[in-house]
């Protein structure tokens, strides 16, 4: 039972002196000078504890150093950078402030920037030395890169975004109007004869996804205004207020969010968008590598760009960062090895349904998984094979009684615990761009993407339903797609065609993820607000595991309903009982 007072305050902070099991690591606060305090709480979060945060105030490089001298020193984080400050004055006391100067100008609300050059460049040669030329590769994911990439296509975000380890957001196309301003132009097509034919091509898909809008606006409110009649009665019987209405704000919200799920389906890949990353030093290098040696100019532009400003947060680390031969020949080399040994075929470019094939899996993987959470309780004295020898002679109900240990009492927003975090599933899904660039968020599995192509498309079943000639200048577009995209092909213009396809075009995607990774993906991206396609993708998957893994069945939590109508409607009637109940309470 812990004691509660031993570490903690009625108040919630941790006690002075805040201690695990062991002793207090270095100094207390009160050891310190008056300077030293100054400085190290400008730093961190709590200086008389063990456990304590880096403030806003720490700069990547400073940070990578910290924790790279954990192996090499016994003493704190915090005796470390008041010895960094020391040794580095202590080289040049001429040009480098003091301890004390510095503690002074934080004490005055100065900026201190400028002061800790000196400090930048020793963490910056620690870190290449010992993380570069040294191979300690580990040093280099303690520094951080953030870094906004603005006005870039649609093509470009998804290999901006290849890193798993990344954090990502990524500008909605809801929040950006898909106009001609918008559009982007190739750097390989500028001054070529394809210009032309780009600019032609987006302002008649631009033209199209308006008129689609607009008219899927007028259909849906036609259409379903019986649900937004049921949504009040449901607003009525939670809240007891019996004139308590959707607003029609609220209502605009769901008609408008759905006629852009409709009418996104025409955006190219040379469509603009924005995106905001955060990676590690480590990983940030290694992608500066892969964006320099694509095949895409603007990958190579962007790459640059990047390099060049990410030197300026970590100057002796980024200029690693360069063009790669080895990467930049392997588009090439995959396109000659299919040459040599696939045949291609011609397959009639049509309207298909999208879908998930499970293609692989490990064998007896439920016996695999439950033998995994035994594993995690043993006391050793069986291998993980010995206890999937037991877990295969177990009954039904025994087995049932393993699975259900792992879920019961779970709380929805709480993960799955990792015991079943073992074996593999592979499926191949048809998919459109659309639904690939919401679900390649999820970077827990392991994916593979085929180039973009124009093998097929698919378009969404609402736009039969308009009226008039949309559906058959939906088709003619998705037609104009395949032509340009062939051409450049033709002309050798590998990599150019693929900013061509519209987000309805189908591509091959192959992705590999274990237990545990679809028990998370089910219920997040299955959710009523989601995209239709994207929504069957993750039940179809889903499904075919739990026919893998019987004993799960029920277990995992997930939206199974083939469809809704209004996807956002769901969203928009629990915030409007939230409205309503705070009013109540007022």
């Amino acid at each position: 039972m812990i004691k509660e007072r031993e570490f903690f305050t009625e108040s919630g902070e941790l006690v002075p002196g805040f201690k695990g099991i062991g002793g207090f690591r270095g100094p207390r606060a009160s050891e310190f000078t008056e300077e030293q305090r100054i400085i190290l709480r400008y730093f961190f979060t709590n200086i008389d504890s063990n456990t304590y945060c880096a403030t806003d105030n720490m700069p990547s490089q400073l940070w990578a150093l910290l924790l790279g001298q954990y192996a090499r020193s016994p003493v704190t984080a915090k005796e470390r950078l008041l010895q960094l400050f020391e040794d580095v004055h202590k080289k040049d006391s001429k040009n480098v402030p003091s301890l004390e100067q510095i503690a002074q100008a934080i004490n005055q609300n100065e900026d201190i920037s400028s002061m800790l050059q000196a400090h930048y460049l020793r963490s910056g040669i620690f870190v290449d030395e010992h993380g570069v030329k040294y191979g300690h590769s580990s040093l280099r994911d303690s520094g951080t890169i953030r870094i906004c990439f603005e006005g870039v296509s649609q093509r470009a975000t998804k290999f901006l975004e290849a890193a798993r380890e990344g954090a990502y957001q990524e500008q909605s196309t809801r929040a950006l109007p898909f106009t001609v301003e918008n559009l982007g132009m190739p750097l390989e097509v500028r001054e070529t004869e394809f210009e032309k034919r780009f600019l032609y091509f987006g302002e008649k898909a631009s033209k199209l996804y308006s008129e689609i809008q607009n008219s899927a606006i007028d259909y849906l409110n036609f259409e379903y205004a019986h649900l937004r009649e049921e949504a009040n009665k449901e607003l009525n019987n939670v809240t007891g207020e019996k004139t308590a209405r959707l607003t029609e704000g609220e209502w605009n919200g769901v008609i408008g969010a759905k006629a852009f799920d409709i009418a996104r389906s025409l955006l190219p890949q040379y469509m603009t968008t924005s995106l905001g990353m955060t990676l590690t030093a480590r990983r940030f290098q290694d992608m500066l590598t892969e964006w320099q040696s694509s095949e895409f100019e603007e990958m190579r532009v962007l790459g640059r760009a990047a390099q060049i400003e990410a030197m300026n947060v970590m100057p002796t680390l980024m200029k690693h960062g360069n063009p790669s031969d080895f990467y930049a020949q392997l588009p090439q080399r995959r396109r000659n090895l299919n040459f040599r040994f696939v045949t291609s075929r011609d397959i009639p470019y049509e309207n298909l349904p999208i879908k998930s094939k499970l293609i692989a899996s490990t064998p007896d993987l439920e016996d695999l998984v439950l033998a995994s959470i035994l594993f995690n309780g043993s006391d050793s004295s069986h291998s993980l094979e010995e206890l999937k020898q037991i877990v295969s002679k177990l009954s039904f109900e025994q087995r049932r009684e393993i699975a259900i240990s792992q879920f019961e009492g779970k709380q929805s927003y709480e993960l799955v615990p990792k015991t079943m975090e073992i074996g593999a599933v592979i499926f191949e899904r048809t998919y459109d761009i659309g639904a690939y660039r919401d679900l390649h968020r999820q970077r827990g599995d392991r994916q593979q993407i085929a180039p973009y192509t124009t093998f097929a498309y698919h378009m969404p079943g609402e736009i039969s339903k308009l009226g008039g000639n949309l559906e058959s200048r939906f088709h003619g577009v998705a037609r104009d797609a395949k032509r340009l995209y062939t051409d450049l092909k033709s002309a050798g213009m590998h990599s150019v065609a693929e900013c061509v396809p519209i987000m309805a075009n189908l591509i091959m995607h192959v992705v590999t993820k274990d237990p545990v990774q679809c028990f998370y993906e089910a219920p997040l991206r299955t959710q009523a607000a989601g995209v239709d396609s994207y929504r069957l993708i993750e039940r179809q998957e889903i499904h075919q595991l739990l026919t893998l893994m019987p004993s799960f069945k029920g277990l995992v939590e997930f939206d199974d309903t083939p469809n809704y109508p209004l996807n956002r409607l769901p969203e928009a009637i629990k915030k409007a009982i939230d409205r309503v109940n705070r009013k109540k309470i007022k």
